[in-house]
């Protein structure tokens, strides 16, 4: 009998991961101009509720939220939900700079409108780094940049974090390929966050060699 649970258990354990898998990425393809970060399951008694996360939500909110009702209508078609049987959500992100999504549809545009690839990756940094205050980002710029031959460019600043647990619980991580007359680019955008378990942005584990310092008079008085 408790063969049969813990095999249950695992199938559901792994039904679950595809299924989030799955909407993870239709969400990243059908919000990319909205900044999408990610997104919050919660099954409540009448059906399960959805909150999307992006930094822009003006598209998804006008015209009654048309937009929102045809990413349901999809969702329930795709995943065999019975007619509103699921509920989404918005949640607006209010540090743009957080976005690792929003940040590389940033650069997207730049590179679109024929602005330097420097200059672009620099502004990005800048309102990532310096004024959303992200302990790290980096940038990989990569195709034919101005030459024939194919390179690669990488820009850095701050604390990253490339391995391990910590680099799923404080790294945020897009992707964007840019149609230029030269060929193909490629953006990567990596950001790394700070730890605020209060905030929704942040990080909400530790990292593992964080110290905390204690008041011992403080702990000798309350004894």
């Amino acid at each position: 009998m408790s063969t049969t649970q813990n095999k249950n258990r695992k199938r559901k354990h792994i039904s679950d991961g595809v299924f989030k898998a799955e909407l993870h990425g239709f969400f990243s393809r059908a919000l990319e101009e909205e900044g999408y970060s990610g997104f919050e399951l919660t099954n409540t008694p009448s059906k399960p509720v959805i909150v999307i996360k992006v930094t822009n939500t003006t598209r998804l909110l006008k015209d009654n939220s048309r937009k929102i009702r045809e990413l349901e209508s999809l969702i329930q078609k795709r995943f065999d939900y019975k007619p509103d049987g699921i509920q989404i959500q918005v949640h607006r992100l209010k540090q743009k700079g957080l976005c690792a999504s929003s940040m590389a549809e940033s650069i997207k545009i730049k590179l679109l409108n024929q602005i330097p690839v420097r200059l672009a990756v620099s502004a990005v940094i800048k309102m990532t780094v310096d004024k959303d205050k992200a302990k790290g980002c980096e940038v990989i710029i990569s195709g034919k940049l101005s030459q024939q031959r194919a390179k690669s460019m990488k820009f850095k600043k701050g604390y990253m974090i490339s391995s391990g647990q910590a680099k799923k619980d404080y790294l945020e991580t897009a992707i964007r390929h840019v149609l230029l007359k030269q060929g193909v680019m490629g953006v990567k955008v990596k950001i790394m966050k700070e730890y605020n378990p209060d905030e929704i942005q942040c990080a909400k584990v530790p990292l593992p060699d964080f110290v905390e310092f204690l008041d011992t008079k403080k702990d000798e008085k309350e004894q």
